[in-house]
C-alpha cells in the first residue's frame, strides 16, 4: 500500500469518526489498528506524520493569541 492510499484510508477513518462511527480500523503497517473517539489524537497524529513523508504542509491555523493587560 503506498503512502497516498494510507493517507487516504486514515483521512476517511478520521472522518468516519468525526461523524458518529464509535471505532474504525485502519492498516497500519503489517497491522491493523483500532481508533475510537478516545484516541482519535493518534490518529491524527498519523495522518500528519504521513503528509510530512509526503511532503505536504500543514495548512492548520491556529486561533489568534489574546493580549491581556
Amino acid at each position: 500500500m503506498s503512502l497516498q492510499e494510507r493517507l487516504s484510508e486514515a483521512e476517511h477513518a478520521y472522518h468516519q469518526i468525526q461523524t458518529g462511527t464509535m471505532a474504525v480500523s485502519i492498516q497500519k503497517g503489517d497491522r491493523r489498528v483500532e481508533y475510537n473517539r478516545a484516541n482519535v489524537h493518534e490518529l491524527r497524529a498519523y495522518i500528519d506524520d504521513l503528509k510530512a513523508q509526503l511532503g505536504i504542509t500543514n495548512v492548520r491555523r491556529r486561533r489568534p493569541a489574546g493580549v491581556g493587560f
